[in-house]
């Protein structure tokens, strides 16, 4: 048993080498396709919303653009910690548009606010360096009238430049729009550029926007249009230069 015989068939052993070979070559193309099935859903790990316990009544809330879970829950008068407990959120900087978090307690879905802190910070692509130095130009043409201020009485983080409406506004310097929208609160159409890992400017009441969120503008291009949108007496520019996140004097840097 196992020899080869002399009119040229197969022995059983012959026979059972060639279904090992077969067998293993099976084994080795699933296994290669599980690995590739798991490295494709290593790339594409979505979030997954985790149900809350039956017993606890509340609302779920969709996550908007720039919104934060910090200020979520803040809104809603809820403990963070409890709330990324009940929905599985390991990262309480990392939420996503669209995602839908559980809100214990709650009776109705609230309106959470934007603010210019959270999407500064939460802009972490870094644009130029933090070493260079920037020139800022006048993004308006007009007359200048409240200036920056800070003391708690007549805050004013930054300066006024009245100018008709429809008058272009240009980016004092070149930069990413890391916003362009018109959901945070009293600011009316706005536009923050990030210049650096250091610099953002603001650009506040616009009439309109007419640059989006994610494209690169170059120093002097225009960017919008001069309105009174949010609030605002009448048409002006409201003009913020921050370092850091922290607003500074723009009359220290325009040129």
């Amino acid at each position: 048993m196992g020899k080869r015989v002399t009119d040229g068939r197969w022995t059983i052993n012959d026979e059972l080498r060639v279904k090992g070979r077969m067998i293993i070559k099976g084994l080795y193309v699933f296994f290669l396709f599980i690995i590739l099935i798991a490295q494709g859903c290593a790339r594409h790990r979505v979030m997954v919303e985790r149900p809350p316990p039956l017993e606890t009544k509340g609302v779920y809330h969709t996550v908007e653009r720039h919104q934060t879970l910090y200020r979520i829950c803040k809104t809603y008068g809820v403990d963070i910690k409890e709330v990324a407990r009940i929905n599985g959120i390991v990262d309480h900087s990392r939420i996503q548009v669209g995602q839908k978090i559980f809100i214990p307690g709650a009776k109705k879905v609230l309106r959470v606010d934007v603010y210019i802190d959270d999407v500064v910070m939460e802009a972490s692509e870094k644009e130029g360096s933090a070493s260079k130095k920037l020139d800022f130009i006048w993004p308006v043409e007009g007359r200048l009238g409240d200036v920056f201020d800070e003391r708690e009485s007549r805050r004013h983080m930054g300066i006024d430049i009245s100018s008709p409406t429809g008058t272009p506004i240009k980016a004092s310097s070149g930069g990413r729009v890391i916003y362009s929208g018109n959901t945070i609160k009293g600011y009316g159409n706005l536009i923050i550029l990030r210049h650096s890992e250091e610099y953002v400017t603001i650009y506040a009441h616009n009439q309109v926007n007419l640059v989006e969120e994610g494209e690169w503008v170059e120093k002097g291009q225009v960017i919008g249009k001069v309105g009174q949108t949010g609030r605002a007496s009448g048409p002006h520019l409201h003009f913020e230069i921050r370092r850091n996140n922290k607003p500074v004097d723009p009359l220290l840097f325009l040129k």
